[in-house]
């Protein structure tokens, strides 16, 4: 249940998307700048950003645009990780779900560090067992 004070209160959150591949490499950098245009609209102070890149889909996408239906077997992928209220979020998901140019998004609470984890190093006692 969503209060009054958590539609006001800024969370982090990541907003992944993809762009149909129909969209030119010169078209790209408006549509990755209409998505943080939405953003900055609504206030959201944005942590850090992927330039879409265009990536084969694990399975083929269909795109209703009007009457007709696209299949994308590949699509351009970004994201965009903010801080932004929950109305915010609404507002992105409206958009976002409307555009003709968006595939797919997908918008998810996380946190501001960087989630990305490298390998892990284990202590001098630990490869010391393994090599016995």
């Amino acid at each position: 249940m969503t209060t009054e004070t958590d539609k006001t209160k800024a969370f982090v959150y990541e907003v992944a998307f993809h762009i149909v591949p129909t969209v030119s490499p010169e078209n790209l950098p408006v549509e990755f700048d209409a998505v943080k245009a939405i953003l900055g609209k609504g206030g959201a102070e944005i942590i850090s950003e992927e330039f879409p890149k265009l990536r084969p889909l694990a399975y083929t996408m269909i795109k209703a645009v009007g009457s007709a239906r696209h299949r994308c077997d590949s699509a351009y992928f970004g994201w965009v990780k903010f801080e932004g209220t929950s109305d915010l979020v609404a507002e992105l998901n409206k958009v976002l779900g409307a555009s003709e140019k968006i595939l797919r998004h997908l918008v998810i609470k996380t946190v501001r560090e960087n989630t990305i984890y490298g390998p892990k190093i284990l202590p001098e006692e630990k490869r010391e067992a393994m090599r016995a």
